[in-house]
């Protein structure tokens, strides 16, 4: 039987690392690549990218390094009213800025002749109605979107304020590191934004991240990282795709240590299940079971009502599978689905048939098997009569031919004691015949007359 605990979702050394390094990588990689857009916009293109309202403004030179701005930093910019605008003092660094703005730095040839005044810093400023400005003024003056590709945009603290005669606002601005103000007055149309406060950190942050080396620390490096993780993900996918198809197709054990690595019995879909149970031996159903879907009975509310339709149709295939076929395809979603466990329910019907057949002959053999083990035990009792049978009659035959060899033995000898017995006779009669030429012969008796 599959251990439970091992089936448990569980996130690979592949899938941590990601994650990890998406908690970690993908916020330093996004500032990155935000100050390094507002750097090569602000070079390249003379604007500023905005976000939510806020803009993001590129510090280009050490003009403004006294007051705490280094070149290179990226700072957050707001819209603002120019007419509004704070006046700091031009000479004296020590004492309170004034606001600091982005602008356009660009003298329009349409404002080089008008006479500009002083305004007093604590005046209170409005823009002026357009209607009251001279109409050939104000086609004359190049407006934002016509001005040349090749304007700077400059960030520099705003140091006095001038008017014209049609009360049109321009902008004494100057760095605070230079020793003199901006030769050309800013007009009130070409500011872009008022600098809101940017923690130092933050600055030095988009500084380091907008600069060569960290472009490619903080973005080249973390994004070949989360590639490389992504590369090694996709190929432990891969893997554990193939270990699902062998386990699918019977080519390794369910419950092997690979196939439990690989979590196939979670990752496998439901269609695949079906199948997988319903094909398995008889003997497996039970380690099946808990292979494919044990998981779901610790899991969440809707896990949990999943688990107990699976133990429903594990109870109807244990009365009829065709109900259990029946159950799923009411059950599982999709026409591609239900027409995929269509074909499984198939396959089930013609491979069960074959097992059926399978069963009946192996039955029929085992029949014919034990009927052939008892003929051939019959025949092998009567051969053994036979053999019986067979070993007496030599025995008979070994009796008479030693009692005709004794016979023929004892009738030898006879003869020879015969032979002998007349050879001694014959020496006798020899013996005694010559006995009797030696002797006297008696004349023969006159035979009587008849």
């Amino acid at each position: 039987m599959t251990n439970p605990e091992k089936t448990k979702k569980h996130k690979t050394l592949y899938q941590v690392l990601g994650i990890i390094g998406d908690i970690i990588f993908i916020p330093i990689i996004l500032i990155a690549l935000v100050s390094s857009s507002a750097m090569f916009v602000a070079r390249s293109q003379n604007a500023m990218p905005s976000i939510f309202g806020v803009s993001l403004g590129f510090v280009a030179s050490e003009s403004m390094e006294p007051s705490g701005f280094m070149k290179g930093d990226v700072v957050f910019l707001v819209k603002c009213d120019p007419y509004t605008l704070k006046v700091g003092t031009p000479d004296d660094i020590e004492d309170e800025l004034g606001d600091v703005i982005a602008f356009y730095q660009y003298s329009d040839p349409a404002d080089s002749r008008l006479g500009l005044t002083r305004v007093d810093d604590s005046e209170v400023l409005t823009a002026p109605d357009p209607s009251e400005i001279d109409p050939e003024l104000a086609n004359s003056r190049v407006s934002v979107s016509n001005l040349p590709d090749n304007v700077r945009i400059v960030f520099h603290e705003v140091v006095g304020r001038y008017v014209d005669s049609d009360g049109t606002l321009f902008l004494q601005t100057k760095g605070t590191g230079n020793t003199n103000e901006d030769v050309v007055k800013v007009r009130a149309d070409y500011v872009l934004g008022k600098y809101t406060y940017t923690p130092n950190w933050l600055r030095a942050t988009f500084r380091f991240c907008a600069s060569q080396i960290g472009m490619i620390i903080l973005v080249v490096l973390p994004l070949g990282i989360l590639i490389l993780f992504e590369c090694f993900s996709l190929i432990e996918q891969a893997n554990n795709m193939m270990i699902e198809k062998a386990v699918i197709q019977g080519k390794l054990r369910y419950n092997d240590p690979d196939s439990i690595k690989a979590n196939v019995g979670i990752e496998m879909n439901d269609v695949e299940k079906v199948r997988f149970y319903a094909l398995a031996a008889e003997e497996d159903k039970e380690g099946v079971q808990d292979f494919l879907w044990k998981y779901l009975e610790d899991g969440d509310k809707s896990e949990k009502e999943e688990y107990e339709f699976v133990k429903k149709a594990l109870d109807a295939y244990k009365i009829n599978p065709e109900i259990y076929f029946d159950m799923w395809t009411e059950h599982i979603k999709g026409k591609k689905n239900k027409e995929k466990l269509k074909a499984y329910r198939e396959e089930w019907r013609v491979k069960n048939n074959i097992a059926n057949k399978e069963n009946h002959l192996i039955k029929q053999g085992e029949t014919l098997g034990k009927e052939n083990r008892e003929d051939s035990s019959s025949q092998e009792t009567t051969k053994e009569a036979g053999a019986n049978k067979e070993d007496k009659r030599p025995r008979r035959k070994e009796r008479a031919t030693s009692e005709s060899g004794a016979s023929e033995q004892n009738a030898t000898e006879q003869e020879a004691n015969a032979e002998v017995g007349s050879a001694s006779s014959n020496a006798n009669k020899q013996g005694e015949n010559s006995q009797n030429s030696k002797l006297p012969k008696r004349p023969k008796k006159p035979e009587e007359p008849k």
